[in-house]
């Protein structure tokens, strides 16, 4: 078993795509983006022939996931059948809105720009009134991802569109999401993908330089990356995480593949699995017989 809870054949890795992988076990050879850019637009032009379904909906954040994911649902099923979606909540989300908003505009895409905060600030007088604080960020960070959420699955049902999620297979393990909040969604389009991979193939697909600059997902309670957080860098972080919950190494063995001391394995694997949580069914009575 490995720590993220799932069997793994250390000979096929089931639970990731087949690419050809570096010395670091990442898929970030241009070989490997060429073969990622056939196999993803294919992916959603399958599911939404399966569903019968109408088109895409995707959340524009001006990350660059979010418009990696946006380009590849343009290539798979054309920008006529794709709505993005812009939704921020605090002042700080504007300049990201704004980058948002240009990603669709360049990719032709039909694009709405939802204002959370009045929905975000009528929530937390609701809430008041129970006696509870409402000035708790981590809540009300998990808050307005489920006000996202649900907005998503709003336009997409009035539209008979499918869901996309952006959240690449790093923040996955790592339960760097809200639960219930960014993966809920219809296709986890980089749920195979970690953040590094990602990158390679906004990369290979010209994606702006201003957006393949900026800063990754940061934890609001310290303002910092998970890889500060762990004291490694970013390639580090998600091979460990390929070596460690994909194949299945022990700690030693990840730390000597990737280079890093033996602690920093441990780290990210209790990281992992203090967030299992997050990534599995909840538990119910008779999985404690």
């Amino acid at each position: 078993m490995t720590r993220e809870g799932e069997p793994v054949s250390k000979a096929t890795h089931p639970h990731t795509l087949k690419l050809p992988r570096e010395e670091h076990g990442l898929a970030t050879s241009k070989a490997a983006t060429r073969r990622i850019q056939g196999i993803l637009p294919a992916f959603l032009e399958k599911k939404i022939i399966e569903a019968e379904a109408n088109g895409l909906v995707v959340p524009l954040d001006g990350s660059v996931e979010s418009t990696v994911a946006a380009a590849l649902a343009v290539d798979g099923i054309g920008a006529d059948y794709v709505t993005g979606l812009v939704m921020p909540v605090q002042l700080s989300d504007e300049g990201p809105a704004r980058t948002a908003e240009t990603v669709a505009s360049l990719l032709d895409i039909d694009c709405h720009r939802l204002h959370l905060q009045p929905v975000l600030t009528a929530f937390q007088r609701v809430v008041g009134e129970t006696g509870e604080p409402t000035d708790d960020i981590v809540a009300m960070r998990n808050a307005s991802e489920r006000f996202r959420m649900a907005c998503k699955y709003y336009v997409a049902n009035t539209r008979n569109e499918l869901v996309v999620g952006t959240v690449p297979r790093t923040d996955r393990l790592l339960g760097s999401v809200a639960k219930y909040g960014e993966n809920g969604v219809d296709l986890s389009l980089f749920g195979d993908l970690y953040r590094t991979e990602i990158e390679a193939l906004a990369d290979a697909l010209a994606v702006p330089s201003e957006i393949l600059e900026q800063t990754p997902h940061s934890m609001e309670h310290t303002g910092a990356t998970d890889a500060t957080e762990l004291g490694i860098d970013q390639r580090e972080l998600d091979s460990i995480l390929h070596f460690a919950i994909d194949r299945g190494c022990s700690a030693p063995e990840v730390a000597d593949r990737v280079g890093v001391d033996e602690p920093a394995v441990e780290r990210t694997i209790q990281w992992c699995a203090s967030t299992r949580h997050k990534r599995h069914t909840p538990p119910k009575p008779s999985m404690d017989n």
